[in-house]
């Protein structure tokens, strides 16, 4: 079964940057990741042991529908705790989801 989880929403502060953690508790295997358009993303898992998105442009383009957004691993991403960082327009509203297994 799969699940989709917010890890990340809000303005985003600090000159358009902001860093994040999550901590999973009962779902354990990241499938995929994506979050709203027009911001920068990176992310590490296992407390930084693993870095998967590194300043990975979300494009600004809304045209492309929401299940083509997603950045799908090709394995499943076995961990508990993510860290990442966000930049993009300050002031905007941003989000960030995995999908879950």
């Amino acid at each position: 079964m799969y699940s989709l989880h917010k890890i990340y929403e809000g303005k985003l502060q600090n000159q358009g940057s902001e860093s994040f953690r999550f901590t999973i508790k009962d779902f354990k295997r990241v499938q995929a990741v994506f979050c709203s358009g027009g911001v920068n993303l990176s992310l590490a898992f296992d407390n930084g042991k693993k870095v998967l998105l590194h300043g990975f442009e979300f494009s600004k383009n809304t045209d492309c529908p929401p299940n083509k957004r997603p950045v799908i691993f090709s394995e499943a991403i076995e961990m508990e705790i993510i860290s990442g960082v966000i930049s993009g327009t300050m002031g905007k509203d941003s989000s960030v989801y995995l999908i879950l297994e």
